[in-house]
């Protein structure tokens, strides 16, 4: 008890400097219990909160119980139709997509990829194709992004959204440079992926010196036409910025048919997906479950992928995860449902859910909210379940690669090496959960410390919370 009061009395004189200099509009909540679930310190613990980026805890600890930390995402070619003696597949081939998030996620990986398919081709028998090379995302509903994620988030690689069939992460690289005349629009380059058939405007403007870097590539879901926007400033010189593809199947079906090309294999109709860009009639495609698959590719496993999710703060890798809850569960990977089988799960594990909604996998969406309580009954559960190790190894540690790499960067490596927790940052929001690890498993605290709505530096609050997660070391 005295441990708690002291912690607590200091917790009141380090927030004082934060309220006085026009902060009053800024809520603090947090929860630090030990590994019995006894509290060691609360300050407004069951307030609901936004916890942006610290909700993907919930969403890979989840995945992780649901599939296991083997599970494997898989993507696999099909042929539909008949193979003559000269070689000619009299059909389509088909790129059917399990969800992978991390398909072709590199240049060098679509390169090994896309050898490999091509390699399964040519043992099937298959030299050319009198049909198309068709990307197939129906694995997952027409339905690429929550709807109460923000415009201004659906413009960047990290509102991608994500597909039955991803592809290079499920964004486009644009290489932008300045005018160096304000009111004027940068010039434009689109990188790689490329997206011929996608008609992009430039709205872009030029901004004054110094300004703020907007620019984003918004795509239309129900044809592909785009428009870049937003401002450069007019010293930023060249850079490359990353943008939301919202046609990652296309995008994949284009690239492999323009790979089979090069390596003397030509298709008839050339790319297509199973969604907007074809002339085809919906209908037309062969049923998903007709299709037999002549070869099939492996992600890495799920242990690996949420790893990735947590240290990186991958918002495609956890949307993936969500939907996935939901087509396991329900064998439907709405947003609905995926919301619906997550908080079935949570109170299977006996967990209660007060304060707790959840609406997307990445946090990425302000109508998410989680207690400090609840994160904390959450991730107790977690540390002591079977995938319990899996889980916490995932979680990045202060001043290593990931979202925590300048987390309390002034504190001696020693203290801080015990820490394993995931960060959530957005516009008036800044939270962090996870663990404290001690020598051995019993000597375990869990802590949850949020804030939301405040107004000035993000900063300010970020030392204020530094001082307080020092404080439990």
């Amino acid at each position: 008890m005295r441990k708690k009061m002291i912690f607590c009395s200091i917790v009141t004189l380090l927030l004082a400097p934060m309220f006085s200099a026009a902060q009053e509009t800024a809520v603090i909540a947090m929860l630090a219990i030990d590994g019995k679930g006894v509290t060691i310190s609360e300050r407004n613990s069951g307030y609901p909160m936004v916890p942006a980026s610290t909700m993907k805890t919930v969403t890979t600890a989840l995945a992780l119980g649901l599939l296991g930390e083997d599970f494997r995402f898989s993507t696999s070619i099909a042929a539909d139709g008949r193979i003559d003696s000269l070689g000619t597949l009299h059909g389509d081939l088909y790129i059917i997509g399990g969800a992978d998030p991390t398909l072709a996620s590199t240049r060098s990986a679509q390169d090994s990829t896309f050898r490999i398919w091509t390699e399964a081709i040519r043992k099937a028998g298959i030299d050319s194709i009198a049909g198309a090379i068709i990307g197939d995302d129906r694995f997952f509903p027409e339905e690429a992004a929550v709807s109460s994620w923000e415009w201004g988030d659906l413009g960047t690689y990290y509102g991608a959204g994500a597909s039955g069939l991803s592809f290079h992460e499920n964004y486009i690289s644009l290489r932008i440079t300045s005018s160096g005349q304000e009111g004027r629009s940068p010039s434009v380059e689109q990188l790689y992926p490329e997206t011929p058939w996608m008609y992009m405007d430039n709205f872009a403007v030029t901004g004054p010196k110094w300004s703020k870097n907007t620019v984003g590539l918004f795509t239309s879901e129900i044809s592909p036409v785009s428009e870049i926007r937003g401002s450069y400033p007019v010293n930023g010189g060249t850079t490359v910025e990353k943008c939301c593809n919202k046609y990652p199947a296309m995008t994949c079906a284009y690239h492999f048919d323009k790979y089979l090309r090069a390596n003397g294999i030509n298709s008839l109709y050339g790319a297509m997906d199973t969604r907007r860009l074809t002339a085809r009639d919906r209908n037309s495609f062969a049923p998903a479950d007709s299709l037999k698959p002549i070869f099939t590719t492996a992600s890495a496993p799920l242990s690996e992928i949420v790893g990735t999710t947590n240290r990186e703060s991958n918002n495609l890798y956890a949307e993936t995860l969500f939907r996935m809850i939901g087509k396991t569960v329900y064998g439907d990977a709405s947003y609905e449902a995926s919301a619906k089988a997550a908080l079935c799960m949570i109170k299977e594990m006996g967990i209660d859910t007060g304060g707790y909604r959840q609406v997307d996998g990445s946090g990425l969406s302000r109508q998410n909210l989680a207690s400090p309580a609840f994160l904390c009954r959450f991730l107790l559960a977690a540390a002591h379940s079977h995938y319990g190790r899996a889980f916490i190894e995932s979680l990045p540690v202060p001043g290593h690669e990931g979202t925590l790499k300048y987390l309390l960067k002034d504190m001696r490596a020693e203290l801080t090496s015990g820490i394993r927790a995931k960060s959530g940052s957005m516009s008036g929001v800044k939270c962090y959960a996870g663990y404290i690890l001690g020598d051995n498993p019993e000597e375990l605290t869990v802590f949850a410390i949020m804030s939301n709505n405040h107004i000035g530096e993000s900063k300010d609050m970020q030392d204020i919370i530094e001082d307080m997660l020092g404080e439990l070391l």
